[in-house]
């Protein structure tokens, strides 16, 4: 049975701390809350009594959290039963408050509710201080207060109620923590986002939904996943999962999903954040939009991977140092001196050091260590042959934080063969220097009252100045961006949150470009983080320049050029002026390519790029187009006809040669002229017309300027027109092979036939090449009339065969288009086998011209697969390319067909007689068949038999005929012969 407690206990705690201690927990005056009211609901079932109360007590009053069985919120300290019970060290229990004199007058003894029973638990914090009780009350008395179970049962309610408290305040000051993180997290310029041990995301920042354009909420648990691009998600998820469950630190590169619609790459970073045992409770990581940088990671690797050839082929030494200088890593790919590395280690390299250079190295070395400056000398080294080489050795101080040397990263290099050519020269020498450049950021918070700047401390290393006024700042501000940066305050203020670049001039007068960002974190106060981004515009600057202007000659590239001539028509048009677009094409170019290699031609168009470049005028433009392909844009009214005569200038100026590595270089242009508005009135019908000028240019022998007229244009459609009539005939089958024979000169008899394309067209008849050999040029038509007349040929050849005839072998022309297929062998062998023919039936026949260009290895590969499967192969048109002889030897060659023009005067002029007479006994030599082409006259036969040429062809013949006219041709070759 609990015992009457009486005694007043002075208390061994302060009021003032008891007091503080109940305000930290903000318990008074608060709303009911159900955890509470079911504690007092507990106390009451347990005690069997009427009332229950949870009671706080102030220095003021008593007052009541929870409350059952009666309405009591306030009471005064005189009147209440806890203020006693406060003073007790556990329970307090009144049996009869009648009988107490502490509580005999009390009004709720003599009044409603006529309380006769008291007992309460004291509320107590870790540290002993009383807040309260948790009580139960009856208007009966107990004489025998409370069983031993009711009394621990009331006991262990009260230290519940504490547990509350405590968890309350926990989740108070969590909330307040969320609510801090969250409003830095939203200040900062990055995307920040926190994720819980489990690794499943609970909160991102507005950057983060700024940049996805997201809906509120979506990126929680794991659904930003699905912002990824979908070939990202499966590594990204796995890389993160493989953190979150082990704790290393979170960095996955990826594309998420723009605002825009697009994705663009992000650099994802993350680290664990640990409780007081060491575990997990959350993750904190950014995501930084690295887009730009990733874009131009092709580029930078590319270069990475010239500059690491680079330091390889220059057998570059690569060193360390310790802050005094004694040596302590060496790296390269040679060993100087034919020792290993570690001879060198400490001062020992100076042992290997020209005795006359010594003391120079040794001074020049003790200084810069002493003064931390960097250091370069030259000196010589003895080699392991005994002989000395001179070394250029470099090295530069790394430092901590605090401006102390770390450590001498340094390199040596042989110039020894630099040094005794250019000795005068050696200061000239190119150093390279590594620096790693951090980004550096600091935080700042302004008071709109006095616009006073509270920055930290970092501030100081990075503007020069601490925290101060805002006009001290805006002073350092550089001039062309004080508007800005006003502007940005208020923008600030109108809107909550802006962000701002701005450029900043230190105290040493040097600039850096800074970003700035700002949040409204209450009227009179606005928080935010200022970064260098110095760096980053440098690097926008030099991608601007990349994506505008060609990498070889630096000059404007294709995209910079048509903007520039969308501007100057759009000038022209306001000030009613003329432009004049000059389209330049190099003639010789290939050639240089092709006889000089790739290095010469990289030499031409930087050569041409610098003449146009000092041609033009300051309000010109002249940009690389691509290829050989340059254009110049003349403003300021200057006239056709003065841009005609700058053309002319320029075609001048280019024909001038120059020397590369000993050899000459020359080349000519061609140049298409148009002008602003008379040939177009907007940049792609201007572009057209100089493009149409140009190609004429070309076309009628280059090396000439030509300037655009309509009548280019209406040939260059009737060329398209012509293009389209030739596909519907393709697809009509109207192309069909006319076929001339070849003739024996010692029998008269018909060894084959030259299969020669023939167009039956629907209203005009028969069309020779003549009207359609153009089609030849073009890459697509020409495989296609190909295709169609060895079709037919095979077919012809296969008629005749089962007829019994004779008709020799039989040559279908090949052009340079043809060669570009990459089944042709496969693609004729087949046409041939469906048909039944045999393969040594059949010719092909090229010019020249097909075997002139870089390809001629690929070509020669071609014939020999030809020629290995029984095809002939035969030069056409023989005499009227460049390298005819030459030819002949690296080219497998059957037949040589001498051109018309060294038979037409063959009975007039001695020197075709000459050239005749030599070609064949060249081909009896070599084993070749002898064609002469264009045989017209029974004297140009009878020269040729005398001549020992093997065949003719021509007119004396027969001309051309349908495959339907060949067995009576060669019926009539047969009578004639008396075979």
């Amino acid at each position: 049975m609990t015992q009457l407690v009486v005694k007043k206990l002075s208390p061994p705690w302060a009021e003032a701390d008891r007091v503080t201690a109940l305000r930290s927990f903000s318990i008074m005056g608060t709303e009911p809350e159900k955890a509470f009211d079911d504690i007092a609901r507990i106390a009451a079932r347990v005690c069997h009594t009427p009332i229950a109360l949870i009671n706080f007590v102030d220095e003021h009053q008593q007052w009541s959290k929870a409350s059952v069985g009666a309405n009591l919120r306030e009471t005064a300290l005189d009147a209440a039963f806890c203020a006693q019970a406060i003073l007790q060290p556990d329970l307090f229990v009144v049996t009869d408050a009648v009988d107490d004199p502490r509580f005999t007058c009390n009004p709720f003894v003599q009044g409603e509710p006529e309380l006769r029973f008291y007992a309460g638990a004291v509320i107590k914090t870790d540290e002993g201080l009383p807040l309260g009780t948790v009580c139960v009350l009856d208007s009966k008395p107990r004489p025998q207060g409370l069983s031993q179970e009711q009394s621990d049962t009331l006991l262990t309610l009260a230290a519940s109620v504490m547990n509350l408290l405590k968890l309350r305040r926990t989740e108070r000051a969590l909330a307040q923590e969320r609510q801090s993180f969250t409003a830095i997290a939203d200040a900062l310029p990055h995307m920040i986002w926190s994720a819980r041990s489990d690794g499943h995301d609970e909160h991102s920042n507005r950057h983060w939904y700024q940049f996805t354009g997201a809906p509120a909420g979506s990126s929680t648990g794991s659904g930003w996943i699905e912002m990824l691009h979908p070939d990202d998600r499966e590594p990204t998820w796995a890389r993160w999962q493989h953190s979150a469950q082990t704790g290393e630190p979170y960095e996955a590169t990826c594309r998420l999903l723009h605002h825009s619609g697009e994705y663009r790459w992000i650099l994802a970073r993350a680290l664990p954040s640990y409780d007081s045992q060491g575990t997990i409770e959350r993750w904190f990581g950014t995501y930084t939009d690295i887009h730009n940088w990733k874009s131009a990671e092709s580029e930078a690797a590319e270069r990475q991977e010239q500059y690491k050839a680079l330091l390889e082929a220059s057998a570059v030494v690569l060193w360390l140092a310790a802050p005094d200088g004694t040596l302590t890593h060496l790296e390269g790919t040679i060993e100087i001196g034919g020792l290993i590395g570690d001879a060198y280690a400490g001062q020992g390299w100076l042992d290997f050091v020209h005795r006359d250079d010594l003391a120079r190295v040794k001074a020049a070395w003790l200084w810069a260590v002493s003064s931390g400056a960097p250091y370069q000398n030259e000196f010589r080294i003895k080699l392991a042959d005994g002989e000395y080489r001179w070394m250029l050795a470099n090295a530069v101080a790394l430092r901590n934080p605090d401006g102390t040397i770390r450590e001498w990263v340094g390199s040596i290099a042989d110039i020894h063969d630099r040094k005794l050519v250019e000795e005068k020269l050696r200061d000239s020498e190119e150093r390279l220097r590594l620096a790693l450049h951090a980004g550096r950021m600091f935080a700042w918070e302004q008071d709109l009252r006095t616009d006073y700047i509270t920055r930290s401390q970092n501030a100081m290393s990075l503007l020069g100045v601490g925290s101060g006024s805002l006009a001290d700042f805006l002073d350092k501000v550089h001039p062309e961006d004080r508007a800005l940066r006003q502007h940005y305050a208020r923008q600030v203020k109108a809107q909550g949150s802006y962000t701002s670049e701005f450029r900043y001039i230190l105290p040493s007068g040097k600039v850096l470009w800074f970003g700035s960002r700002a949040e409204l974190a209450s009227a009179d106060r606005v928080v935010g983080v200022t970064f260098d981004i110095t760096d980053r515009k440098a690097a926008e600057e030099e991608i601007w320049r990349t994506a505008n202007h060609d990498s070889l000659t630096g000059l404007p590239n294709r995209g910079l050029f048509h903007r520039c001539l969308e501007q100057a028509l759009s000038d022209a048009r306001i000030s009613s002026t003329s432009v004049s677009l000059l389209l330049i094409d190099l003639d010789d170019f290939k050639d240089v390519n092709d006889t000089l290699g790739h290095d010469a031609g990289d030499a031409l168009l930087q050569e041409a790029s610098r003449r146009l470049a000092d041609l033009v005028r300051p309000s010109d433009t002249v940009a690389r187009l691509g290829g050989d392909e340059f254009a110049i844009l003349l403003k300021d009214s200057m006239t056709l006809d003065e841009a005609a005569q700058f053309a002319n200038r320029i075609v001048g100026t280019l024909r001038e040669p120059f020397t590369y590595r000993k050899r000459i270089v020359s080349s000519r242009a061609s140049i298409g002229v148009a002008a602003f508005p008379d040939h177009g009135r907007d940049p792609a019908e201007l572009m057209k017309s100089a493009d149409i000028a140009l190609y004429r240019a070309k076309a009628q022998g280059r090396n000439r300027v030509l300037t655009y007229s309509p009548v280019m244009r209406h040939e260059i459609e009737k060329r398209v027109s012509l293009g389209a009539d030739l596909r519907e005939a393709l697809a009509r089958s109207e192309i069909v092979p006319f076929y001339q024979p070849k003739i024996c000169l010692s029998t008269g008899r018909i060894v084959g036939f030259e299969a020669l394309a023939r167009w039956e067209h629907p209203t005009r008849g028969v069309l020779s090449p003549t009207f359609f050999g153009a089609a030849f040029e073009d890459a697509d038509l020409a495989p296609a009339i190909r295709r169609q007349i060895v079709a037919k040929v095979a077919a012809d050849m296969r008629r005749w065969g089962e007829n019994k005839l004779a008709f020799g072998r039989v040559g279908v022309n090949f052009s340079s288009a043809d060669f570009s297929q990459p089944r042709l062998v496969d693609e004729i062998l087949e046409v041939l086998d469906e048909a039944r023919i045999p393969t040594e039936s059949f010719e092909i026949e090229i010019t020249e011209t097909v075997l002139l260009g870089r390809s001629s290895e690929c070509i020669s590969a071609i014939l020999r697969q030809f020629r290995n499967s029984g095809i002939g192969i035969a030069l056409d048109d023989f005499g009227t390319g460049y390298a005819s002889l030459m030819h002949l030897k690296h080219f497998p060659v059957d037949h040589v067909k001498i051109d018309r023009t060294f038979v037409e005067d063959l009975d007039r002029n001695a020197d075709d007689e000459a050239i005749i007479a030599a070609v064949t006994r060249l081909g009896r030599s070599l084993n070749i068949k002898i064609t002469a082409e264009g045989v017209e006259t029974h004297g140009q036969e009878q020269r040729l038999q005398r001549l020992g040429c093997h065949y003719a062809q021509g007119y004396l013949y027969s001309a051309a005929v349908p495959g339907c006219a060949v067995p009576g041709l060669l019926e009539r070759f047969r009578r004639r012969s008396g075979a």
